[in-house]
């Protein structure tokens, strides 16, 4: 009677816990389902909150940058390099146009009279459409001219007439 007894019980506690293990793995998977769905909700409102406050931050960054001392420094110093080669190179324009009058023939003079031009182009366009831009433009020397445009003999990427 006694091994009976021992055999219930065994299979009471076999019963006890299966039960427990029915019910514990569903409350652990409906924990974790809670869990996952409150970081869920934790993400999606941080990136809700970002994107709200994305305009005002942009523009104080933007602010931020654009006073920055060494862009200051450094936008001044490369609008004023840039228009004096751009004098330069027109200069040059000048000498190759006497060049090419001398050897009208010759492909060096023809390529390099070109090329000046080019060139020359190349750095006006570069500086105007850095004076337009919002984080450099505003220092650039103000005895620089605003905009590059052919009405200045120095600046027009054109020989000297």
């Amino acid at each position: 009677m006694a091994n009976r007894l021992n055999r219930e019980q065994y299979r009471q506690d076999v019963k006890d816990v299966n039960y427990a293990a029915r019910t514990t793995v569903p409350s652990l998977v409906i924990w974790l389902g809670v869990f996952i769905a409150v970081i869920a909700v934790i993400v999606g409102a941080v990136w809700a909150f970002k994107v709200l406050t994305s305009p005002a931050k942009g523009a104080g960054d933007q602010v931020r940058i654009t006073n920055d001392g060494r862009n200051r420094v450094n936008a001044q110093e490369w609008f004023v390099g840039q228009y004096e080669q751009i004098r330069s190179t027109d200069r040059r324009i000048d000498q190759a146009a006497a060049a090419l009058a001398k050897k009208p023939d010759g492909d060096f003079e023809k390529t390099n009279y070109t090329g000046l031009i080019n060139r020359c182009m190349e750095m006006v366009g570069a500086y105007n459409a850095e004076a337009t831009k919002v984080s450099r433009g505003q220092w650039r020397d103000p005895a620089l001219p605003v905009r590059i445009d052919d009405s200045d003999s120095t600046t027009d990427c054109k020989e000297s007439k």
